[in-house]
């Protein structure tokens, strides 16, 4: 028979001054943000942001509108009082335009840049995007027709959200029990680009939710997978230990998202044989605790809760399928003025714990503390102020794969993380 209960809600975000905010309580969030400013404030060189718009005087009003909610935003949230917008316009909207326009806007000395697209422009998009991620500038994109048909409060509010974490900047983390849960969780996968290509990822987290580490593989054919998924996670460890070198990591989790891995020659094979490589060269401890969880979006279950809660289980609920499998609930519906007539069934996330070597007395305390951990997981993301309601550790990668797909396809440069500790440390893919 299936069992269930309730994630405890004990679980805080800190923001300036270690100051505590409840998860989940958005209103809050902000007054605390307010009051006391962010985990940790952005150190700009500048203090100086660009933003590009096209040549049209019926842009102005707009771009003027944008400019003083980001401002206000800035100094307001950020508590970054010195910030200031400089203006750099465009006549053509091609690409060669813009890229010429950006480089004069980064010749002027700016710590990031925003773009004004006049509308969906994929192509110029990805590739000026590509461009920037590259030569190390943090950037956000705006569509003009959004702008005009859109809440620009509301817009600008999950813009400077990211724009901040690129520039370096910490909004919120969880404040997580120091005695619990993992040293470090990994984040590790593939993502296939085509019929026949992949590039693997391994990103390494704080249990706090914080990004340590990112490291991206070349594309590369699907039968050179499992070699790159291993060289990948050890190199991202052993960035993740040079740059934090007194971490010790006696408990470690990998979250492994999409495909279930396989047993026995395959992923849980590799990855097995990863932790005895990262023990041999003493990134990890060598009595280390691991888990191996396989973390799915595209599984058959549903739930569905009692009536008071309009036919939705509510948030935190944790049933309990096998001893080693799991369904999780991450979100509540909206409270709208009517309620609906009809249940609202929801998809939960589906964790296994594929592979432990934990002692049979600690597997009870141990598979609690990871499965809790990706609950809380996702409610760490610096997307906005309403993220997704998906672990951090699958929905980053997520975003990755879907930014190196589109400049795949459009003919972009390849991002390359490797010996760049700029693109290694920081959220550029927000």
């Amino acid at each position: 028979m299936m069992q269930y209960e309730t994630i405890p809600e004990s679980i805080y975000y800190f923001i300036g001054n270690r100051n505590q905010i409840p998860i989940g309580n958005i209103r809050e969030l902000i007054r605390g943000l307010q009051e006391y400013g962010p985990c940790e404030k952005a150190h700009l060189k500048y203090q100086r942001i660009g933003i590009l718009y096209l040549n049209n005087s019926m842009w102005d009003g707009k771009i003027a509108e944008v400019k003083r909610e980001i401002i206000s935003k800035f100094q307001r949230f950020w508590h970054l009082s010195r910030l200031n917008i400089d203006d750099f316009v465009y006549d053509s909207a091609d690409l060669s335009t813009l890229q010429e326009k950006v480089n004069e806007a980064i010749g002027h000395g700016l710590d990031g840049i925003i773009v004004t697209l006049p509308g969906d422009m994929a192509l110029v998009y990805y590739r000026l995007k590509a461009y920037l991620i590259n030569s190390n500038i943090p950037s956000q994109f705006i569509r003009y027709d959004k702008l005009l048909h859109g809440n620009i409060r509301f817009y600008t509010d999950n813009l400077v959200v990211q724009l901040f974490s690129k520039l370096g900047g910490s909004p919120w983390v969880l404040s997580m029990d120091p005695e619990k849960g993992s040293d470090i969780i990994i984040g590790t996968g593939a993502t296939r680009i085509g019929r026949e290509n992949l590039f693997c990822f391994a990103m390494i987290f704080r249990k706090d939710g914080t990004m340590m580490w990112n490291e991206i593989s070349p594309i590369v054919r699907k039968e050179e997978y499992l070699r790159h998924l291993k060289e990948i996670i050890i190199k991202a460890v052993k960035g993740f230990k040079q740059e934090n070198p007194d971490w010790q990591v006696a408990k470690l989790t990998l979250h492994v998202s999409s495909k279930r891995p396989k047993i026995s020659g395959g992923e849980t094979e590799i990855l097995e044989s990863t932790i005895e490589e990262l023990k041999g060269q003493n990134l990890i401890s060598e009595n280390v605790k691991f888990s191996i969880l396989h973390i799915n979006e595209t599984h058959p279950y549903w739930l569905m809760g009692d009536p008071n809660n309009r036919h939705h289980p509510y948030e935190g609920i944790k049933v309990k399928l096998s001893s080693k499998r799991y369904l999780i609930t991450l979100s509540q519906p909206q409270q709208g003025r009517y309620e609906p007539t009809i249940p609202i069934p929801i998809k939960p996330l589906s964790v296994e714990i594929v592979k432990h070597n934990w002692i049979e007395e600690d597997f009870y305390q141990c598979s609690k503390e990871v499965i809790d951990e990706v609950y809380f997981l996702s409610k760490m993301n610096w997307r906005g102020f309403r993220g997704r309601n998906l672990p951090v550790t699958v929905n980053y990668p997520k975003l990755v794969a879907r930014i190196i797909a589109n400049i795949n396809s459009y003919g972009g440069p390849q991002i390359n993380t490797e010996g760049n500790r700029q693109l290694q440390i920081s959220p550029w893919f927000l």
